[in-house]
């Protein structure tokens, strides 16, 4: 009997201990502040959407600033990442604000903000959407053939855009693995923190008042206006009225035959330029130039392109190798191609204020750069209900390229009466894919 006593009171003895044992509590929920800001100063947009999610990105949250810029959550202690993303515009500009930082709370942060920088860009509505530069491959003679390249400029927006002093050059050095004298021996561009970009070659401007529709585009021809395919099977067709060409005409320098056109292209279409840069051509690369255009009336830019003061002699003191430094701040849309097979040796020629990233290209097979779909801001459009075309098969990720992430065909959007917003965060590997198919040619 003793024994069953001692038993049961050791029992009774462990179930009370137990009892009487502390109990973690569990963490409390903290109100973890956020505040936008942007150059180190509070961004005060109300209606700004915040997203919160944790490590595991198993959940995410999501709330709206007040007009102070500020949102407040309700956290347990943790690490997350906020992210945010917002779209308006002003004065006939489109403004886009994006931020991504990581936070870790702990009950210490309680009512503490935590700051999420947002990064602004301002989306011009003249664009380039699509640079054709790398040739076809002609099937008579299994050779290149680069006399057809173009560039098409797109109105992002749905306002009539004024593209009359849009301006169109490249960058020194002519192939983005090229041994470049600009970069110094720290690897970084001499020119990163200036006020200029060392231009080469000549700057083409509109000799006419251009104007743009809202979501309409216009073709420039690079060298020959005419009719490729008429020799070229392959090519494309650059023959329409409403095209423009970088024409030669009273340009004595440019003697080369591939400067051409048809008849049906009206001299009032007519691009001019002054070449600054000694030779018979616009020699813009045909494997990975650095593209550029600008924004400055055509007065302005030819007394720029003549003004020897102006000249930046890094390259060298021969005509052949003068450049000239256009205003970085006149630039308004660049695109940086590397030659697929030439990468390990590439780098870029834009600072990183006017362009990051780069679209890698492999020329003489018909591919062209053609800009990614904003895929957010053209859904969201509502006139776009029904109209999208998905399942996008023009990207060339199998042949080591690239393709548009959003999914999005935007040409066959485009026929099917959608309009188009184009990715602009000037970032060419963002904003550009590799096109297995120049779009003219569809």
């Amino acid at each position: 009997m003793k024994q069953k006593f001692n038993i049961v009171v050791l029992l009774s003895l462990a179930i009370l201990a137990a009892g009487c044992e502390k109990k973690t509590p569990d963490p409390e929920p903290v109100n973890v502040v956020i505040m936008l800001s942007q150059d180190n100063a509070p961004l005060g947009i109300s209606g700004i959407k915040v997203s919160v999610s944790d490590a595991a990105s198993t959940y995410v949250l999501e709330e709206s600033t007040d007009a102070s810029g500020m949102v407040v959550f309700k956290l347990l202690p943790g690490s997350y990442s906020v992210s945010s993303t917002h779209v308006t515009s002003e004065n006939g500009m489109r403004l886009s604000y994006t931020g991504t930082t990581n936070i870790t709370v702990s009950p210490e942060s309680q009512n503490k903000p935590f700051y999420l920088p947002m990064q602004k860009v301002e989306s011009r509505q003249v664009i380039i959407k699509e640079l054709y530069f790398g040739g076809c491959n002609n099937p008579e003679t299994n050779k290149g053939y680069t006399n057809d390249a173009y560039v098409i400029l797109y109105n992002n927006s749905d306002v009539e855009a004024d593209a009359s002093d849009v301006v169109f050059g490249f960058l020194a050095p002519y192939n983005g693995h090229g041994n470049n004298k600009y970069r110094g021996e720290d690897g970084n561009l001499i020119y990163e923190n200036e006020s200029w970009i060392p231009s080469y070659g000549a700057i083409w401007w509109f000799c006419a008042q251009v104007k743009i529709p809202a979501w309409s585009q216009i073709v420039v021809a690079i060298f020959g206006a005419i009719d490729h395919t008429a020799t070229v099977s392959t090519s494309v067709n650059l023959s329409d009225p409403s095209y423009y060409w970088m024409s030669n005409s009273g340009i004595t320098q440019y003697t080369n035959n591939k400067y051409t056109a048809s008849d049906a292209i009206a001299t009032n279409h007519y691009l001019s330029c002054y070449p600054f840069t000694q030779g018979n051509a616009w020699a813009m690369s045909n494997s990975s130039p650095a593209f550029f255009i600008g924004q400055i009336p055509f007065a302005e830019v030819e007394a720029l392109c003549k003004d020897t003061e102006n000249y930046d002699h890094t390259l060298g003191t021969s005509a052949a190798m003068n450049v000239v430094k256009f205003p970085k701040d006149k630039v308004i849309g660049a695109i940086e191609v590397f030659s697929q097979p030439n990468l390990a040796k590439s780098a870029p020629r834009f600072p990183a204020s006017v362009n990051g990233g780069y679209v890698a290209i492999t020329n003489n097979q018909g591919y062209s750069v053609y800009r990614n779909v904003d895929k957010a801001s053209t859904e969201a459009l509502p006139e776009n209900a029904g109209k999208l075309v998905y399942d996008y098969a023009l990207g060339t990720t199998d042949v080591e390229g690239s393709t548009d992430p959003s999914g999005i065909d935007a040409e066959a959007s485009i026929a099917n009466g959608a309009h188009i917003i184009y990715s602009q965060t000037n970032n060419s590997t963002n904003d550009f894919h590799q096109r297995k198919v120049a779009s003219l040619k569809k």
